[in-house]
């Protein structure tokens, strides 16, 4: 695991002090998260690119569809 420094005000790090956390894990946690909502807006992206050229279906298409599924079976 790599090292990563933070700096914080003083008066930060006195209040941090006073709130029973562990605050690498806080931070580290915070970290993962955003990374993974940064890496789910690329996938979006890319799936939008992907499904653009793609004609939207008319409404009701759907319903049509499980209408005529019921109707054969």
């Amino acid at each position: 695991m790599k090292i990563v420094a933070v700096r914080v005000p003083e008066d930060i790090k006195k209040k941090m002090k006073d709130i029973p956390e562990d605050w690498s894990r806080y931070i580290r946690n915070a970290i993962e998260e955003r990374i993974h909502k940064e890496e789910q807006k690329r996938l979006l992206k890319q799936l939008y690119k992907i499904t653009r050229p793609f004609p939207s279906p008319q409404r009701g298409t759907g319903a049509k569809s499980i209408r005529e599924d019921r109707d054969r079976g």
